[in-house]
Protein backbone atom coordinates (compact mmCIF):
# COMPACT_ATOMS: atom_id res chain seq x y z
CA UNK A 1 0.00 0.00 0.00
CA UNK A 2 1.02 3.58 -0.51
CA UNK A 3 0.29 5.62 2.59
CA UNK A 4 2.43 8.21 4.36
CA UNK A 5 1.50 7.74 8.01
CA UNK A 6 1.20 4.72 10.28
CA UNK A 7 -2.55 5.31 10.65
CA UNK A 8 -5.35 7.17 8.90
CA UNK A 9 -6.05 9.94 11.43
CA UNK A 10 -5.00 12.84 9.18
CA UNK A 11 -6.93 11.58 6.18
CA UNK A 12 -10.01 9.98 7.70
CA UNK A 13 -10.03 10.46 11.49
CA UNK A 14 -9.47 6.70 11.71
CA UNK A 15 -6.81 5.43 14.11
CA UNK A 16 -6.46 2.02 12.45
CA UNK A 17 -2.77 1.18 12.19
CA UNK A 18 -1.70 0.08 8.70
CA UNK A 19 -0.30 -3.21 10.04
CA UNK A 20 -3.50 -4.00 11.98
CA UNK A 21 -5.87 -3.71 9.02
CA UNK A 22 -6.64 -6.14 6.26
CA UNK A 23 -6.44 -4.92 2.68
CA UNK A 24 -10.26 -4.90 2.54
CA UNK A 25 -10.54 -2.85 5.77
CA UNK A 26 -7.97 -0.32 4.62
CA UNK A 27 -9.38 0.06 1.15
CA UNK A 28 -12.83 0.72 2.66
CA UNK A 29 -11.49 3.90 4.31
CA UNK A 30 -12.50 7.14 2.60
CA UNK A 31 -9.24 9.11 2.36
CA UNK A 32 -10.51 11.89 0.11
CA UNK A 33 -13.48 13.57 1.81
CA UNK A 34 -11.25 15.59 4.14
CA UNK A 35 -10.16 17.50 1.04
CA UNK A 36 -13.48 17.70 -0.78
CA UNK A 37 -16.62 15.62 -1.13
CA UNK A 38 -15.65 15.32 -4.80
CA UNK A 39 -12.94 12.87 -3.66
CA UNK A 40 -15.06 10.68 -1.36
CA UNK A 41 -14.36 7.66 -3.60
CA UNK A 42 -10.57 7.89 -3.07
CA UNK A 43 -9.00 4.89 -1.36
CA UNK A 44 -5.48 3.88 -0.34
CA UNK A 45 -3.74 2.73 -3.53
CA UNK A 46 -1.47 -0.24 -3.98
CA UNK A 47 2.09 0.42 -5.10
CA UNK A 48 1.32 -1.40 -8.35
CA UNK A 49 -1.52 1.03 -9.04
CA UNK A 50 0.67 4.08 -8.41
CA UNK A 51 3.43 2.76 -10.66
CA UNK A 52 0.92 1.90 -13.37
CA UNK A 53 -0.55 5.42 -13.24
CA UNK A 54 2.92 7.01 -13.36
CA UNK A 55 4.37 4.81 -16.10
CA UNK A 56 5.43 6.92 -19.05
CA UNK A 57 4.26 10.12 -17.32
CA UNK A 58 6.33 10.64 -14.18
CA UNK A 59 9.21 9.33 -12.16
CA UNK A 60 8.44 7.95 -8.71
CA UNK A 61 10.33 8.26 -5.43
CA UNK A 62 9.33 5.54 -2.98
CA UNK A 63 9.99 6.23 0.69
CA UNK A 64 10.39 3.05 2.70
CA UNK A 65 8.95 3.46 6.19
CA UNK A 66 9.71 1.18 9.07
CA UNK A 67 7.39 0.84 12.04
CA UNK A 68 8.60 -2.55 13.25
CA UNK A 69 6.01 -4.52 11.29
CA UNK A 70 7.78 -4.72 7.94
CA UNK A 71 8.69 -8.10 6.55
CA UNK A 72 11.21 -8.13 3.72
CA UNK A 73 9.97 -4.66 2.73
CA UNK A 74 12.96 -3.88 0.51
CA UNK A 75 12.64 -7.10 -1.51
CA UNK A 76 8.86 -6.78 -1.80
CA UNK A 77 9.17 -3.24 -3.17
CA UNK A 78 11.97 -4.29 -5.54
CA UNK A 79 9.80 -7.13 -6.86
CA UNK A 80 6.85 -4.79 -7.56
CA UNK A 81 9.01 -2.13 -9.25
CA UNK A 82 10.59 -4.78 -11.47
CA UNK A 83 7.23 -6.42 -12.23
CA UNK A 84 5.84 -3.04 -13.32
CA UNK A 85 8.96 -2.37 -15.44
CA UNK A 86 9.61 0.93 -13.64
CA UNK A 87 13.23 0.41 -12.53
CA UNK A 88 14.58 3.30 -14.60
CA UNK A 89 11.83 5.64 -13.44
CA UNK A 90 11.94 4.86 -9.72
CA UNK A 91 14.17 5.89 -6.83
CA UNK A 92 14.04 4.48 -3.30
CA UNK A 93 14.69 6.50 -0.15
CA UNK A 94 14.35 6.13 3.60
CA UNK A 95 15.25 7.72 6.91
CA UNK A 96 16.99 4.44 7.77
CA UNK A 97 20.46 4.43 6.23
CA UNK A 98 21.05 0.73 6.94
CA UNK A 99 17.85 -0.16 5.08
CA UNK A 100 18.83 1.92 2.06
CA UNK A 101 22.13 0.05 2.10
CA UNK A 102 20.15 -3.19 1.98
CA UNK A 103 18.50 -1.95 -1.23
CA UNK A 104 21.97 -1.00 -2.53
CA UNK A 105 23.20 -4.54 -1.83
CA UNK A 106 20.17 -6.13 -3.50
CA UNK A 107 20.20 -3.79 -6.52
CA UNK A 108 23.56 -1.97 -6.78
CA UNK A 109 22.56 0.04 -9.86
CA UNK A 110 19.31 1.44 -8.50
CA UNK A 111 18.96 5.09 -7.49
CA UNK A 112 18.78 5.38 -3.72
CA UNK A 113 18.60 8.28 -1.31
CA UNK A 114 18.78 9.15 2.34
CA UNK A 115 16.00 11.24 3.85
CA UNK A 116 17.30 13.42 6.66
CA UNK A 117 16.44 16.32 8.92
CA UNK A 118 19.79 16.41 10.70
CA UNK A 119 23.45 17.11 9.98
CA UNK A 120 24.93 14.27 7.94
CA UNK A 121 28.69 14.69 8.38
CA UNK A 122 31.14 13.49 5.73
CA UNK A 123 29.20 13.42 2.46
CA UNK A 124 31.79 11.18 0.80
CA UNK A 125 31.14 8.45 3.40
CA UNK A 126 27.42 8.27 2.59
CA UNK A 127 26.70 5.70 -0.12
CA UNK A 128 23.63 7.19 -1.76
CA UNK A 129 22.81 8.92 -5.02
CA UNK A 130 20.81 11.71 -3.45
CA UNK A 131 19.91 13.35 -0.16
CA UNK A 132 16.37 14.44 0.60
CA UNK A 133 16.57 17.07 3.32
CA UNK A 134 14.36 19.44 5.23
CA UNK A 135 14.28 22.92 3.67
CA UNK A 136 16.06 24.36 6.72
CA UNK A 137 19.15 22.28 5.84
CA UNK A 138 19.35 23.54 2.25
CA UNK A 139 22.00 26.19 2.78
CA UNK A 140 24.40 27.07 -0.06
CA UNK A 141 27.39 25.35 1.60
CA UNK A 142 25.43 22.13 2.20
CA UNK A 143 24.13 22.06 -1.36
CA UNK A 144 27.61 22.68 -2.80
CA UNK A 145 29.32 20.10 -0.53
CA UNK A 146 26.70 17.45 -1.28
CA UNK A 147 26.82 18.00 -5.02
CA UNK A 148 30.64 18.00 -5.02
CA UNK A 149 30.42 14.60 -3.28
CA UNK A 150 28.26 13.37 -6.18
CA UNK A 151 24.93 13.54 -4.39
CA UNK A 152 21.90 15.31 -5.75
CA UNK A 153 19.96 17.40 -3.24
CA UNK A 154 16.18 17.23 -2.98
CA UNK A 155 14.36 19.42 -0.47
CA UNK A 156 11.10 18.67 1.34
CA UNK A 157 8.30 19.75 1.81
CA UNK A 158 8.20 23.02 -0.10
CA UNK A 159 4.71 24.33 -0.84
CA UNK A 160 5.05 28.07 -1.37
CA UNK A 161 6.22 30.00 -4.42
CA UNK A 162 8.92 32.10 -2.76
CA UNK A 163 10.60 29.11 -1.07
CA UNK A 164 10.51 27.16 -4.34
CA UNK A 165 12.07 30.06 -6.21
CA UNK A 166 14.77 30.55 -3.55
CA UNK A 167 15.71 26.86 -3.47
CA UNK A 168 15.78 26.58 -7.25
CA UNK A 169 18.01 29.66 -7.34
CA UNK A 170 20.35 27.96 -4.86
CA UNK A 171 20.71 25.05 -7.29
CA UNK A 172 18.88 22.20 -5.59
CA UNK A 173 18.27 19.23 -7.87
CA UNK A 174 14.64 18.77 -6.92
CA UNK A 175 11.80 19.87 -4.71
CA UNK A 176 9.41 17.57 -2.92
CA UNK A 177 6.05 19.33 -2.76
CA UNK A 178 2.35 18.86 -2.23
CA UNK A 179 1.84 21.54 -4.89
CA UNK A 180 3.28 20.19 -8.19
CA UNK A 181 1.25 22.59 -10.37
CA UNK A 182 2.71 25.55 -8.45
CA UNK A 183 6.22 24.13 -8.80
CA UNK A 184 5.74 23.82 -12.59
CA UNK A 185 4.68 27.49 -12.73
CA UNK A 186 7.73 28.55 -10.72
CA UNK A 187 10.01 26.55 -13.02
CA UNK A 188 8.40 28.16 -16.08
Amino acid sequence: MVVHDSDFMKLAKNDLKVWDGTLAQIQAIDIGSWFSSDFSDERVPLLKDVLKAAKGKAKVVIELKYYGHDQHLEQRVIDIVEEMDMVNDTAIMSLKYERIQKVRKLRPDWTIGLLSAQVLGNMNAIDTDFLAVNASMAKPAFIRTSQEAGKKVFVWTVNDKMSMFKLMSLGVDGIITDEPALARRVIA
